[in-house]
């Protein structure tokens, strides 16, 4: 072949090269510009709901919280607390959010049983499926989670009464092993997310304080 034709072929080969590994390297940059935004956007703030459901069991079951707080004010906040979880568990699907997060399918299994366990061991034939789809409703405007004054104001509303009973008469009367149960779900959830996230859970810093006391889920996340 003479040397002109050579040149060619190997420069044409060369170029095919280059273009293939740009085109690998932008779909690479893309897939994780991406993933930044799932997680700044979504995975942080489902992290912060969780933990806030973990620190209420906890609550419930370890502290002393709910024997001052007022009866409203408890049954409020907790219905606050549930509703984040399933109206983030709800976004992550309406969203397409997992499906974003391709190639992350360990990830994308972790976090999507986590919160289908979560759901199921809210249900205990009285906080039924669909008072907890509504709650989840309830606590989402668009495609983002109200603030708790928000919140509020929908829960005066006497369409949400029977949704906010049920979540009332749940946390007020489930038995102890169920309330254990979610935290041991949410725990690890936790534990989950923080490791994506790269922030650390309030447990794991309070760890770090020796004023702050014990809690379960130090050994969920040392496992």
């Amino acid at each position: 072949m003479p040397d002109s034709a050579s040149s060619l072929l190997i420069g044409a080969v060369g170029g095919l090269i280059a273009a293939a590994t740009q085109h690998a390297f932008r779909r690479y940059a893309e897939t994780e510009q991406v993933r930044r935004e799932v997680v700044e956007t979504h995975l942080l703030q489902l992290q912060d709901g969780v933990e806030s459901l973990y620190y209420r069991m906890n609550n419930i079951q370890d502290w002393t919280g709910k024997s001052v707080m007022p009866d409203a004010y408890f049954e409020l906040t907790s219905a606050y607390i549930f509703g984040r979880v399933l109206a983030h568990e709800s976004l992550l699907v309406s969203k397409g959010i997992y499906a974003k997060l391709r190639g992350d399918d360990v990830l994308k299994r972790e976090v999507k049983a986590g919160l289908h366990s979560i759901n199921r061991a809210m249900d205990d034939r009285i906080f039924l499926h669909y008072h907890r789809v509504l709650l989840g409703q309830m606590a989402l405007e668009g495609d983002r989670v109200l603030t708790f004054t928000e919140f509020l104001d929908r829960a005066a509303l006497p369409k949400y009464a029977g949704v906010v009973a049920s979540t009332a008469t749940f946390t007020q009367s489930a038995a102890p092993e169920r309330l254990e149960q979610l935290r041991t779900l949410a725990g690890s959830l936790v534990t989950v997310l923080a490791a994506q996230t790269g922030v650390p859970s309030a447990a794991s810093l309070a760890r770090d304080d020796p004023h702050s006391p014990p809690t379960p889920m130090e050994s969920t996340a040392s496992a």
